[in-house]
């Protein structure tokens, strides 16, 4: 769980990589923060242990972190911050319209009253792409630049269920397999 203050904070961190695009954030940030989409404040996903409020943005931050290791590491000088940036921060941007916001019950247990509390679903009605990446990829590309065709496979091949059968675009384009390795250190190594 995140409080209100740690979601502000990771917001106002997302943003700051932002500028770093050297773009005009006036469209991308109130796309963000539309009601509809409410990116800052949508979970990574409606189940498991990253279905909390403010756990996209939250991820999104640690694959950054994650890339950034990883691609020093294995490809020192192969890819500026701008283009570590863009696939990072964009990769699971349409997860923010997957998922709504509902009000459930739960007893609690040790006052044994019965309490609501804020969990998540899946919308019913929602823009579809294709799967999460591609079409993170289509939301992606409406704000900025993605004429590199690596960056644009590394967004749209960084799931690891839509990529394990493509051997020759991880071969070919290093980005791709470090983004993998990057979300799964994201997800899996890093501590809550």
């Amino acid at each position: 769980m995140l409080s209100k203050e740690q979601i502000n904070e990771n917001k106002l961190k997302y943003v700051e990589l932002l500028t770093k695009l050297g773009i005009d954030l006036t469209n991308l940030t109130r796309y963000l923060d539309s009601k509809r989409v409410d990116f800052f404040n949508k979970p990574f996903n409606d189940k498991n242990d990253m279905a909390y409020a403010g756990s996209l943005c939250e991820h999104s931050l640690r694959v950054y972190e994650e890339l950034t290791k990883l691609a020093n590491l294995y490809a020192p000088g192969t890819y500026s911050e701008v283009e570590l940036i863009k696939v990072a921060l964009f990769k699971d941007i349409y997860r923010a319209e997957l998922y709504e916001p509902y009000t459930r019950n739960r007893k609690n247990d040790e006052t044994g009253q019965w309490e609501s509390y804020v969990d998540y679903r899946t919308k019913d009605e929602r823009p579809v792409f294709g799967n999460i990446s591609f079409s993170s990829y289509m939301i992606a590309k409406k704000f900025i630049d993605l004429d590199n065709d690596e960056l644009v496979e590394a967004i749209v091949q960084s799931s690891t269920e839509s990529s394990l059968d493509s051997y020759q675009v991880r071969k070919s384009y290093k980005l791709v397999t470090l983004t993998m390795m990057a979300e799964i250190a994201a997800t899996y190594l890093t501590e809550e």
